[in-house]
């Protein structure tokens, strides 16, 4: 979904995603390369008829939101990275990412031992 926006407008979302919330001159003063204001403002409303984007009015300015919940997003992206750079196997990807880790948190391990728990017992079923 996210994947298929044209370059400058996933730009512009992703800027919007880190921030919150913002403006279309808060966005151009965020990003590094920036089209002109009309043209973010442009690419917000493509982005909101999408429903990718969302906006309030506060007296004359529309502030922009993210209209997709973080985690939807997250979950999209982190399936495409295991689907591309580990064949598909979240095993794969979570051993690869714990081999990069010095030293793992307790309460990190303690988390993950919980996720391999409920892995478990979802199996049985």
């Amino acid at each position: 979904m996210i994947d298929k926006l044209p370059p400058r407008e996933r730009e512009v979302f992703d800027t919007l995603f880190r921030c919150g919330e913002s403006t279309a001159a808060g966005l151009c003063q965020t990003m590094e390369n920036p089209p002109s204001n009309s043209a973010i403002r442009i690419m917000l409303s493509r982005l909101e008829s999408k429903g990718f984007v969302r906006h309030r009015s506060e007296g004359q300015l529309y502030i922009y939101s993210p209209a997709i919940p973080a985690r939807s997003i997250q979950k999209g992206a982190v399936r495409r990275f295991v689907e591309t750079f580990f064949g598909g196997s979240p095993v794969g990807a979570a051993a690869a990412l714990l081999g990069m880790a010095d030293k793992i948190d307790p309460k990190e391990l303690q988390q993950l031992e919980q996720a391999i728990a409920k892995a478990k017992r979802e199996q049985r079923r």
